[in-house]
């Protein structure tokens, strides 16, 4: 099967007891519209030509979001597929998008950063033309393959050919904050997987499935994929929640130490080497991916389908977060199920990125960095208060630089992305707990539900 067919089956597994008409429900499965393009670029005299896709899944709520992948393997039907998790992800955690994704089916390690930025420029043009690139209908975000500066080039293409637009920086997010981006966005998928973490063994309800102990410290993690979503969930996991990262799982293979892998330190050495392998703080095994390896947390943070239905009947990992979009297949999410090992999933797991991008588009909008209003107002509250608390105990006053700041923008930025994973969490527990489902199944059903009401609200 396809990993749109997958997308396809996972919908019609939750739809089934919602009540929808089959006309409502058919409307909100597929996608609203899917631009191809295939642009030609003249680099160093000679003519390339490049496809590339942009699709709409839902308009229920505008401007439609979702990222752009560079990938050699792109194709429509990926893109579709992602484009309806887009859909369905903004929903669950309420905010106010429609879903939408994109690629262009290129190898972005074969070419040089100045051709790169020659293909994203013109890639962008093409977005213009038809309005897939634009602040108020539809606004990309990094994914596989792009970056900040990928995010920049567009943006700065889009001020170019709409000068008079005032909210142009709005066209996109995941920028660099110099570039009119917010502090926190790189780190948000993966801040947002750790406050998933965090919400499920918070409920005993939850953790119960998977673990007696409470304490997430000491808990053995493996993590498949070491790009931004892996490396910083693993970071976080390791260095502030006490987890054991035991295993990484790469490409070309898995590097391994039962005490807890450096992550920082490994990082470090895949950038400095391509590779995880031959990293001193680890054992190193080349070859195949081996995702059924005895841990606690298992996190594909990679691409999609990395978990089938052989992967899925030998797993043994008690808990599984997918970090990454949809790796688990249908197949497979039916058999971890029966087998009872629970699956924090992706609509929810992953939806930090989209959380703190939003964040970014409503400053852009708005004009005013987070905290500017409130930040020296709050300090003054905190020092008046620790003055009031130290002249009730008979002590001297604090000076003022003993007294709390106020919070900074990537305060601002934690607390909402926490509030947000917390609250959703509760509510996709609650709905497994009432309807007697899986929690992907949970997710799926309000975030369906949701895009539902939208559409009865219009008459639709």
């Amino acid at each position: 099967m396809s990993f749109l067919s997958d997308t396809d089956t996972l919908f019609d597994r939750a739809v089934a007891g919602l009540g929808l008409s089959d006309g409502l429900a058919e409307k909100i499965r597929v996608a609203n519209a899917t631009y191809v393009t295939r642009f030609g670029v003249r680099i160093d005299g000679e003519m390339h030509t490049f496809t590339g896709w942009r699709s709409v899944h839902s308009t229920h709520e505008m401007p439609a979001k979702g990222g752009i992948r560079y990938a050699p393997y792109a194709d429509q039907d990926e893109v579709e597929a992602l484009a309806a998790l887009m859909t369905w992800k903004c929903a669950l955690v309420g905010v106010p998008y429609g879903g939408s994704k994109g690629a262009l089916r290129i190898d972005p390690k074969a070419w040089t950063e100045d051709q790169l930025e020659k293909i994203t420029r013109r890639f962008a043009q093409e977005l213009m033309r038809h309005r897939f690139l634009d602040p108020a209908t539809n606004v990309p975000a990094p994914d596989v393959g792009t970056n900040a500066q990928t995010m920049m080039w567009i943006a700065d293409e889009y001020q170019h050919h709409n000068t008079g637009d005032i909210d142009a920086r709005a066209c996109v997010t995941g920028k660099p904050v110099a570039g009119g981006g917010i502090e926190g966005r790189e780190e948000a998928t993966g801040r947002g997987v750790q406050f998933a973490i965090h919400a499920f063994f918070d409920s005993d309800r939850d953790r119960r499935t998977a673990f007696d102990d409470p304490k997430l410290a000491g808990k053995a993690v493996v993590v498949q994929g070491l790009g931004n979503v892996g490396s910083h969930a693993a970071r976080f996991l390791s260095e502030e929640d006490g987890c054991r990262v035991v295993a990484v799982i790469e490409h070309d293979g898995t590097i391994a130490n039962d005490d807890g892998l450096d992550v920082d330190a490994l990082v470090a050495h895949r950038a400095a080497t391509g590779s995880v392998l031959g990293f001193p703080g680890g054992r190193s095994r080349p070859g195949a991916a081996d995702l059924t390896m005895d841990c606690d947390i298992l996190i594909p943070a990679a691409v999609e389908g990395v978990i089938d239905a052989d992967v899925a009947r030998n797993l043994r990992a008690r808990l599984v977060v997918e970090a990454a979009n949809g790796p688990a297949t249908a197949e497979a999410a039916l058999i971890l199920d029966e087998r009872g090992i629970p699956v924090i999933p992706d609509l929810y797991a992953n939806a930090g990125g989209v959380i703190v991008s939003y964040f970014e588009w409503v400053k852009n909008i708005r004009h005013l960095p987070f905290g500017l209003m409130e930040r020296r107002q709050q300090q003054k509250a905190h020092g008046a208060l620790a003055n009031r608390l130290a002249a009730a105990l008979g002590g001297p006053a604090i000076g003022a630089d003993a007294i709390l700041e106020g919070p900074s923008e990537i305060d601002f930025v934690r607390s909402g992305l926490e509030d947000i994973m917390r609250r959703t969490f509760a509510a996709v527990s609650d709905e497994a707990a009432r309807e007697g489902c899986a929690l992907r199944t949970a997710a799926y059903r309000l975030a369906i539900g949701r895009v539902a009401d939208a559409y009865r609200a219009i008459g639709l």
